[in-house]
């Protein structure tokens, strides 16, 4: 027979467990750092150097989630950059890649506050090296960009986040799947409407993915920037292809920004794939062209190494291309 003791103590533990079993948080992350000669055009040589985030992102995560019941849970992540080769913020803003709380259920997932944009998880979705780091082209050419060279910026600039935002995602239907998302500018100025918003819609069953984005986004560096871009992956087995075409309008600009991607992903052994993607931005008489090509071995199931090349070409620069060799290594936890 048990003491009440021992039952109260037993009861206790249940309930210990229940709680954990309701509430979970997780730490995450990726390290990512190589040595190597960064160039660009527009440099007068080349450097080398010690660099944080060249094949993906290094940053430091949170998230969790909460039962609340009837199916419905609380949700949460929080993402910081880190510069793996200095040990600070890269962006001088902490929560730089994400802090969003929401709820998600039946009814799909509502998420509040900095938050990714659509064009961002399309140019991760659809580029064999993401949406971020030196190699991602889509990242430089229809993103952000990145930063090497001591701080030399190279891309077109779009912002990966939109901040003061909400976004909703519906569940899957039978492989299709939406989102929609704004920021709001919170601007006080009377008469200035500054809202960014988009909207996105995936198809994905078996190796096919496709997808189809636009977005309104007037936090570009650019001032007000309306985009939009098709994407396509398709895994052979032997060979992962992808694909993305979009363009660009800026304000005041009679003329678009026109992009493309092509890449493929090769699994070579069964822990090496080479990563090749080629793209194009053209704006007016300006082309950019970059071309990326890497060898990621994996050591283990979050360890890595890799060696790559990329070649960035601007035909109104001078001189009018730049070509970084790295070697590096990679850690996810």
């Amino acid at each position: 027979m048990f003491s009440k003791k021992t039952a109260v103590a037993a009861a206790a533990l249940l309930a210990a467990f229940a709680a954990q079993a309701q509430s979970q948080v997780s730490i995450y992350g990726n390290l990512d750092v190589a040595f190597g000669r960064f160039d660009a055009p527009n440099n007068d040589k080349a450097i080398t150097a010690l660099e944080s985030g060249i094949l993906r992102d290094s940053y430091i995560g949170f998230k969790g989630q909460e039962d609340l019941g009837g199916g419905l849970k609380a949700i949460f992540a929080l993402e910081s950059s880190i510069g793996v080769d200095t040990g600070a913020s890269t962006t001088g803003q902490f929560w730089d890649r994400t802090s969003i709380v929401g709820l998600t259920g039946g009814f799909g997932t509502v998420a509040l506050g900095n938050n990714r944009t659509l064009n961002f998880l399309a140019n991760e979705a659809y580029n064999p090296f993401g949406g971020t780091g030196l190699f991602s082209t889509s990242n430089v050419l229809f993103g952000a960009g990145q930063t090497v060279l001591s701080g030399v910026s190279v891309g077109l600039g779009l912002n990966n986040n939109f901040t003061n935002s909400i976004t909703y995602s519906t569940p899957n239907l039978s492989g299709f799947t939406a989102a929609a998302q704004v920021g709001l500018s919170e601007n006080r100025v009377t008469g200035t409407k500054d809202n960014a918003f988009g909207v996105q819609v995936n198809y994905a069953a078996g190796p096919l993915s496709l997808g189809a984005t636009y977005q309104d986004s007037q936090e570009s560096i650019f001032a007000d920037a309306k985009l939009w871009q098709l994407g396509a992956s398709y895994d052979f087995g032997a060979v992962k292809l992808f694909g993305q075409y979009g363009q660009v309008k800026f304000t005041g600009d009679d003329e678009s920004y026109k992009f493309f991607q092509l890449g493929a992903g090769i699994p070579v052994t069964s822990s090496g794939n080479v990563l090749v993607s080629f793209a194009q931005g053209k704006y007016d008489d300006e082309k950019i062209r970059q071309f990326s090509l890497a060898y990621d071995h994996s050591l283990s199931k979050r360890t890595g190494a890799y060696v790559g090349v990329v070649n960035l070409r601007d035909n109104l620069a001078d001189p009018k291309s730049g070509t970084s060799f790295v070697v590096g290594v990679r850690h996810a936890f």
